[in-house]
This record gives C-alpha cells, structure tokens and sequence, in this order.
C-alpha cells in the first residue's frame, strides 16, 4: 500500500485544473465556513457550485453576496447522491476542460494548502480514480478520516476515526476508499465509473454512497489514493454519541445501503469465503436493532425492494470488469478483502 514518492508539497509546476462542488442541506453556518476557507486556498478552482437542497431564501442571499465568485443552484432535495452528480454534469458542461472535481460536505474547512496539495499528488498519478486527504475534528487533536477500510466482515470504517492524531496516518498511500466528506475524483475516470449516466448511486440517496463508489473503482482496476499533507477539519453531523438525534429516516438509509453495496460489489468468490466472518456481523447487526434501535427494522424491507435495480447494477459492473480487464489489463485491487 505504500507509495514510491514522497508526500506531495507546495512547490514546482501548479496542479492539475479542477473545480469544487459543495452539496448543501440545512447547515448554512457550516457551509459559509466551508467557502471561507475555498476562498484561502493557494491553488484556485476554475469554479465552484453550492448545489443547495434547503434553499432558504431568508438565509441563501447573505451567503451569495459574501461568497461572489460562488455559484448557487438551488434544486429540490433528492439526496446527496444526487446533488453530488449534479455537480459531475455541472462540471462537463461549464468546466469540459478541468482534470479533477473536489467534492465537499458543508461542515468541512480546507487548510489553505489542501487543494494544491491534494491536486498535485493525484495529478501524478494517473493510476488513481479518487482521492482524499487527513481529516481531523474540530480542535484538530483527534482524527475523522484517513481514507476508508473495508473489514473482514465488510464493515466499512474510517480509518482513525476518533483516534489521537499521533501521525500514525502520515504516510501518502492507497487505501480502499475516499470520504465522500472531501473526494477529490479524476474525470478521466467517469465513464468507466457511471452506471446508466449516474457516478453516485441515487438508489441510495444518503450515506454509504461513497464506499459504493469506492468500491467500484477498486473493481474496475482503478486506486484510491490518501494524502495526509492534504488536511482538513469535518464537524461530521453523525457521531456515535448522536446516533439517536439523527432523524430515523437517515439511519434507514445508512442500515439499508449497507446491503446495497454488498448485493452490487461483493465478488462472489469472495462472499463464500467471508461468509463466516459476514453472516456473524449481520446478525450482531440484528441484535442491535431489535434491542436498540428498533425504528431501523423497516430498512430490511426497503432494502429487499430495492434489490432488483441493485442487481441490475451488479450485472453492467460485471460485464464493465471483464472488458476493463482485456482492454486494459487492470486488475482488482487487493484492498478489497483484508
């Protein structure tokens, strides 16, 4: 997992062109901070869209006329998913010309470095379809994310989540997922990561979309790359200690896309040999929500309906891996099964 070069810095030819695209739901503070710190950044974007699914119109003039060179667009909320490929076609149809896209939650704040940092590590390696950065909680003492995992189990778990940030993390390396909280994706990539015109999956409409993703490019032979000289603070609206202040509705969606993921990506060679380590987890995860959470059981039966389209998905995926592998030579990543 390693990398041959060292941690990209701020020196020599400017990175790669790119755009920024902000995904907003009801977090205005939040988002002005976010684009405070766009604006610092020492490597600029061509562009940036707040594609905003709350729309207040009290509150969106204030905003605009703080952050000018921003552009708006309010559309009605059908997801992050979906806000998140509004930003993909934003950027082909005003942008064609931008190598990268870096896609932001509204609760994270860039240091001023992080793009020029984190477009110039992915723009020299072009093996890589996404990439991300350190991300740390407010205080900056503890860490959100570095980069994603996937256990034996396929929990998928950010790497260092609440850990002391030690700099156990500051090595530049592959891992197997980027947080969809600060994804920087190479275009090049998109055609062979869409299925049926959408990037992110709009089945899922929140959470687990970006480990979907992940997922995917690591299939299709594509890497994913973790820069920690790239950092930046995530609030993170979900923690452990908040679980039952989100709305129920969010929580399904979290319980249910876990098996989407699963029934889309999982290589079924690998399903025979983790079914063990699989089958104990789901059933812990039974556990859980018969004596915890019970308003989440309604996500097996929206995830049952939802199986079909899921397994229509699998089917292209499938076909796309074989085609890649004669085209291309490109084969999966060991990083899919720990």
């Amino acid at each position: 997992m390693d990398r041959t070069h060292p941690p990209a810095d701020s020196t020599g030819s400017p990175p790669g062109r790119f755009v920024i695209g902000i995904v907003h739901y009801d977090a205005y503070r939040d988002l002005d901070g976010c684009l405070a710190s766009v604006a610092r950044q020492i490597a600029r974007p061509d562009g940036v869209l707040v594609v905003d699914c709350d729309g207040d119109p009290g509150r969106q003039p204030a905003l605009r006329a703080a952050h000018p060179r921003s552009c708006f667009e309010v559309v009605p909320n059908r997801g992050y998913s979906a806000g998140a490929n509004r930003v993909l076609e934003w950027a082909r149809v005003a942008h064609p010309s931008v190598e990268f896209v870096l896609l932001l939650n509204a609760d994270v704040e860039l240091d001023p470095a992080f793009c020029d940092r984190l477009v110039r590590a992915m723009a020299g390696d072009p093996s890589t379809a996404l990439a991300t950065g350190k991300l740390v909680r407010p205080g900056g003492e503890r860490l959100d994310s570095a980069g994603i995992e996937i256990q034996a189990n396929r929990r998928m778990r950010d790497r260092g989540s609440e850990q002391q940030d030690r700099g156990q993390f500051d090595r530049s390396e592959y891992v197997f997922g980027a947080t969809g909280a600060a994804m920087l994706i190479r275009r090049a990539a998109l055609t062979d990561l869409a299925i049926e015109d959408e990037v992110f999956d709009e089945d899922f409409f929140l959470y687990h979309e970006d480990t979907d993703l992940s997922w995917r490019a690591n299939l299709l032979g594509w890497k994913v790359l973790y820069e920690p000289s790239a950092t930046a603070v995530h609030a993170r609206g979900w923690r452990k200690r908040d679980r039952f202040e989100i709305p129920v509705e969010v929580r399904r969606h979290s319980f249910k896309n876990h098996y989407l993921q699963l029934v889309k990506n999982e290589p079924t060679i690998d399903l025979v040999r983790g079914l063990p380590l699989i089958l104990g987890w789901e059933v812990l995860r039974l556990g859980f929500a018969l004596i915890r959470d019970r308003d989440v059981l309604p996500a097996y039966r929206d995830a049952w309906r939802a199986i079909g389209p899921a397994l229509h998905k699998r089917r292209i995926l499938q076909r796309r891996i074989r085609e890649s592998r004669r085209r291309t030579g490109r084969t999966p990543s060991r990083l899919l099964v720990p």
